[in-house]
């Protein structure tokens, strides 16, 4: 569940709820009902709790007999039935109740003639009606509240209201609520689904599609999700023909370069020594040149390959194997090459030898930005935080060079990407290694990244997927 549903949820559940709740407060409030505009002209000092109620229960007896009306009463809060009494032409209350004396003392007031009438005794401000029932019985309804001058005065139609109306404020309430949680459903679902395929797109794959999820819809958001689908499909489309192109045009380089080279050689030895440095400068060209070609056509074009993981590498053999063929060049740098692991072995499925220039560059670059006098680690060990039934490998080559600026650790892995003091050839490299490494790993289903040492130097860590015992 988002926090984007949720917003939506809570947002058109409290603004539905507010304006039930809103709607009752102010028609009660207000006396907006349309069987009070009848009774009552205008606000004054007057208009005691007491007689609203007097309006109110007049306009919902005046349509009722006698029996009807007894079982409303009944059905009134126990509480409410000491601000009421209706009483029949002989004075007694319908409910059998004592009259009170105030009451009694409007009684005799109250006649077809002079129906309506109010008496104050004390506290107590009394207000009565003469009224005939559908069935003929002629009957007095009289209320009874506290005067304004009594401090606990009790609006009595307050209660009343609070008493009938929550219970229809809860079912309105949970009804707007189940409405506005589909709609919110309905509303979240279809940006989730944009969300979460703009975030495969930024992780590289152009081969997603939203347009299913939203057939049959003919609104802005299936407009919008074909329109995602026609760009990524465009992406993807300019993507490959550019990868393609970028291949062919090495593969095509490749044959005028060896004839390049067939030519230097024969220059080299029919120049007798007057030229060498000149074409010394040549053949570091060409050979530079051929460099870059080979890693280009090393970046595979499609994700998966062509191929499958069809054979097994132990990690920690091919780790001390580069450590033996790379012992020599960190010797005349004055680096120790450190191997720290606890693993006897640790076999990764794989194809090939592509493994073998994943960590060949990780190790080839950490040896030429590291400081003369000091140390490469590697480190070697099964992860952790992976689930007991996903085993992983993981193998960390640090340095202590000048590291990586914190904002290029993730553009470090693109190609020809080179930070800002590292963009000249004599730098030992042209921003390859590390993308045609990142590439690798992935079609292996692992993962690869870099982070800054606190110390100072750059740590590249690969994870790679167990060989699976079943």
């Amino acid at each position: 569940m988002t926090r984007l549903y949720l917003k939506v949820f809570f947002t058109f559940w409290l603004i539905t709820a507010m304006i039930i709740v809103a709607t009752n407060v102010l028609v009660h409030w207000f006396d907006l009902a349309p069987d009070t505009k009848m009774h009552k002209t205008s606000y004054d000092k007057d208009y005691a709790p007491a007689r609203r109620l007097l309006f109110q229960m007049v306009g919902s007896a005046i349509n009722r007999n006698t029996e009807e009306l007894i079982q409303d009463m009944r059905a009134m809060p126990g509480w409410s039935t000491q601000y009421f009494y209706i009483v029949d032409e002989q004075g007694e209350d319908l409910l059998d109740r004592p009259v009170p004396q105030g009451v009694q003392a409007l009684i005799p007031e109250l006649t077809s003639i002079k129906p309506y009438g109010r008496h104050i005794e004390g506290h107590q401000k009394i207000y009565g009606r003469y009224l005939s029932l559908n069935d003929g019985r002629k009957i007095k309804v009289i209320t009874v509240s506290s005067t304004h001058d009594d401090p606990s005065e009790a609006d009595i139609m307050w209660q009343l209201f609070i008493s009938n109306i929550w219970p229809l404020l809860l079912v309105s309430i949970l009804i707007c609520g189940v409405a506005c949680y589909f709609l919110a459903r309905h509303f979240s679902r279809s940006v989730a689904t944009l969300q979460k395929a703009t975030k495969q797109i930024a992780n590289g794959d152009l081969s997603v599609r939203v347009s299913p999820h939203f057939a049959g819809r003919r609104d802005e958001i299936a407009s919008l999700g074909r329109d995602f689908d026609h760009m990524t499909e465009r992406l993807e489309k300019a993507m490959l023909e550019q990868k393609r192109l970028i291949k062919d045009v090495s593969h095509e380089l490749r044959s005028p370069l060896a004839r390049l080279q067939v030519a230097l050689g024969i220059a080299q030895q029919r120049s007798n020594g007057s030229v060498d440095k000149e074409l010394d400068r040549i053949k570091k060209a060409a050979d530079y040149l051929g460099d870059v070609i080979s890693d280009i056509l090393a970046l595979p074009v499609h994700d998966n390959g062509g191929w499958e993981l069809d054979d097994t590498l132990d990690l920690r053999a091919l780790l001390e194997t580069l450590m033996e063929n790379y012992g020599a060049e960190a010797r005349r740098k004055g680096v120790a090459l450190v191997l720290e692991s606890d693993l006897e072995e640790a076999l990764v499925p794989t194809h090939g030898n592509m493994l073998v220039g994943v960590f060949e560059n990780i190790l080839r670059n950490a040896l030429h930005y590291t400081d003369p006098a000091t140390t490469v680690s590697l480190s070697l060990s099964a992860d952790a935080a992976q689930k007991p039934d996903d085993p992983h490998y993981c193998v960390r080559v640090c340095d202590q060079g000048p590291g990586v600026p914190a904002e290029s650790l993730s553009d470090i892995f693109q190609p020809f990407y080179r930070t800002d003091e590292d963009r000249n050839r004599e730098s030992g490299g042209y921003g390859l290694g590390l993308a045609i490494a990142q590439r690798s790993v992935a079609l292996h289903q692992g993962t690869i990244d870099a982070q800054n040492q606190p110390e100072g130097g750059l740590c590249v860590r690969v994870c790679l997927p167990a060989v699976s015992e079943s």
